[in-house]
């Protein structure tokens, strides 16, 4: 369950007062502040993490026209895990307006790490990994937040001990190797009709490989089902 701290940050007394007030016929900073907040606050509770936000005040000298209908907020694109964030806020009522406000953004989330060093091609079980807290500041874009994203997957490359894991360097294993003998099944009307064979290419689950019948020499083309399996039509 995420969980979240809003910081408001302080004002001098005036200014304070002359942001909280809204003169008539100009928009309340008060209800476009809330607006940015409510809008962090949704990304992360879908995202599931912890995550504290500090609205930087808007200019007292702001003056927007008083918008007629709900206020828009919007996230520009490139923005970061953490750090400064720039949310967008829309005004479509009669006299249209957009602005951005400033939004400083802490946060962690739970990742997935390696226990110990995999060599390439090696399998990733349950007890190679690990969930650790991190800072989201520190964090790229792609990073597992899920055990069931890794385990059951291969590594494509070494990775050393502490790594956290990105789907990037993660693949699905090869269920067939080129060369190797494999079981041709045939299967129809409910039978199925076993025959030995060699695959000619690799294979993940689902993928189509080609492979040789190794008693009559023909080559077809079949469906990856399981480790040395090859399903033909």
């Amino acid at each position: 369950m995420s969980s979240f701290t809003r910081m408001i940050a302080v004002l001098p007394l005036g200014l304070a007062l002359a942001v909280a007030r809204a003169e008539p016929g100009y928009q309340s900073h008060t209800a476009i502040v809330e607006s940015i907040h409510q809008r962090v606050e949704s990304e992360f509770r879908q995202r599931g993490q912890d995550y504290q936000a500090e609205v930087l005040p808007l200019d007292p000298r702001l003056r927007l026209p008083e918008c007629g209908q709900p206020l828009e907020t919007f996230l520009p694109q490139g923005r970061r895990e953490a750090g400064a964030w720039s949310v967008g806020v829309r005004c479509r009522g009669e006299r249209p307006w957009t602005i951005y406000g400033r939004v400083n953004v802490r946060g962690s989330v739970e990742v997935v790490v390696l226990r110990s060093a995999v060599r390439p091609g090696g399998l990733i079980g349950p007890a190679d990994i690990a969930m650790m807290k991190k800072d989201l500041a520190g964090l790229g874009g792609d990073y597992l937040t899920d055990p069931a994203q890794a385990v059951g997957q291969v590594a494509r490359r070494g990775l050393a001990g502490g790594t956290l894991l990105s789907a990037e360097q993660l693949t699905v294993p090869k269920l067939v190797q080129r060369g190797e003998r494999v079981v041709i099944r045939a299967e129809s009307g409910g039978y199925q009709i076993n025959s030995g064979g060699e695959a000619l290419a690799d294979g993940q689950k689902g993928q189509r490989v080609r492979v040789r019948n190794e008693q009559s020499g023909r080559v077809v083309q079949g469906t990856v089902a399981g480790p040395g399996l090859v399903l033909v039509q």
